[in-house]
């Protein structure tokens, strides 16, 4: 008789990465348990009921890159891939006060490369020294250590201010949610060589449909087909209490420290959005503007980006937010930077929402791993340097890598 060396796994969270490590595992055969505290799947990557308005809303917009791998295959496995619109070619709309706005846009006949550089002289402002810091990055990206941060490698390869200012800290801000003065060097550059291998790979996407509904009732549905039994409203307290013959924890870290009774610290980072429905019709140039020089930092039409009709929305995402404005002043900035960039006055909006998650992200650290017995895998958002940073696309890796760990999918003869 041949039989999976684990024949009844657990699996406690139910974001993306314990969704994901549920699904692969009862691809391989295992049966799979999976427990979630909260009354809905998704972690931070779930979607809230919005009274006011009578939709489901994501806490944010959520961006990806064409270099999620990981994420595009499970997407496409539980036939979703659909949901997520890409861009033809990366192209980042930008807006400033003196510049008003401009794009960092890479043509497709030439290799993404030279595209890149050629995008970069291209901006306002940017000439030489760009296209030379520029080279600098790309041929020092491999000997970051790991202690090194992001500002320091800008220091060290000469970028300009501008640089800086209109793409390197948009980039890092927007993907390590940390700023470039503590960011890590070494996963920054693996993020600018995954993401700019290809043109591809270089291109944004963003979800037409709220997460839950995108990306994660797919998911579950898929894993649920498969066999995976899923609790919600079961929160562990005591690993004790479950008899299965493995345990996957997944969930941030500081949660898994709680739950282990772990005392050290987990450096996390807040995210708030704000988001706004108006009556009256806003045009943007582009689903998304990536605003320089001001508190709110990334303009979305919501609205746009889900084809919905009725009421104009629109959110605004503060990343790396260490300011944590009080929320009606938050409010009331950003509605004034939102007619600056708009230039035109904008009536008061019907109904505003703010959320402001305040450990949005686990930082880039070199997080201690606690020892666990043998029967206890540890599938926990806590990237390390030279790790990809808190996504989305590194839960699925974490997800997928649980499930393929060779002594969890070996078959023993009895």
């Amino acid at each position: 008789m041949v039989r999976p060396l684990y024949k009844r796994v657990a699996v406690v969270g139910g974001g993306v990465a314990g969704l994901t490590a549920a699904l692969r595992l009862a691809e391989h055969g295992h049966k799979v348990d999976l427990y979630e505290a909260a009354p809905a799947l998704g972690g931070r990557a779930k979607s809230f009921f919005d009274e006011g308005t009578q939709t489901w809303v994501d806490n944010g917009p959520h961006l990806m890159v064409g270099a999620y791998a990981a994420t595009k295959q499970l997407l496409a496995d539980v036939g979703a891939s659909q949901h997520v619109t890409w861009q033809p070619n990366l192209c980042l709309p930008l807006w400033d006060k003196k510049r008003r706005f401009f794009s960092l846009q890479v043509v497709s006949w030439l290799p993404i490369s030279l595209g890149l550089l050629l995008a970069v002289f291209r901006l306002p402002q940017h000439r030489w020294s760009s296209v030379k810091a520029m080279l600098k990055l790309a041929l020092s990206m491999k000997s970051r250590n790991e202690q090194q941060t992001v500002a320091a490698w800008y220091e060290e390869v000469g970028a300009p201010d501008i640089l800086i200012q209109d793409m390197l800290d948009v980039l890092c801000l927007g993907v390590m949610n940390e700023s470039s003065q503590t960011a890590n060097a070494k996963t920054f550059a693996r993020v600018l060589a995954t993401s700019f291998s290809s043109h591809s790979n270089a291109r944004m996407g963003w979800f037409n449909k709220p997460l839950s509904q995108a990306f994660i009732e797919p998911v579950a549905a898929k894993a649920e087909a498969l066999g995976v039994k899923i609790h919600l409203r079961h929160s562990i307290r005591d690993l004790a209490s479950l008899d299965h013959d493995a345990v996957v924890l997944a969930m941030p870290a500081y949660a898994r420290n709680r739950l282990l009774g772990i005392q050290e610290k987990v450096a996390t980072q807040a995210i708030t959005n704000v988001h706004f429905w108006f009556e009256e019709k806003i045009e943007m140039a582009s689903p998304m503007i990536g605003s320089l020089g001001t508190y709110g930092q990334w303009l979305f039409d919501v609205s746009a980006m889900l084809g919905e009709q009725g009421l104009q929305h629109v959110c605004i995402t503060i990343s790396a937010d260490m300011d944590g404005l009080a929320q009606d002043e938050c409010v009331q900035l950003l509605l004034k930077e939102m007619q600056e960039i708009l230039q035109k006055p904008l009536l008061e909006p019907k109904h505003v929402r703010f959320v402001r998650e305040k450990r949005a992200t686990v930082l880039v650290r070199n997080h201690a791993r606690p020892l666990l017995p043998e029967h206890i895998f540890d599938a926990c958002e806590s990237p390390t340097a030279g790790q990809l940073p808190a996504t989305i696309e590194l839960a699925v890796i974490s997800g997928i890598k649980i499930a393929e760990l060779r002594h969890m999918s070996l078959e023993i003869k009895t």
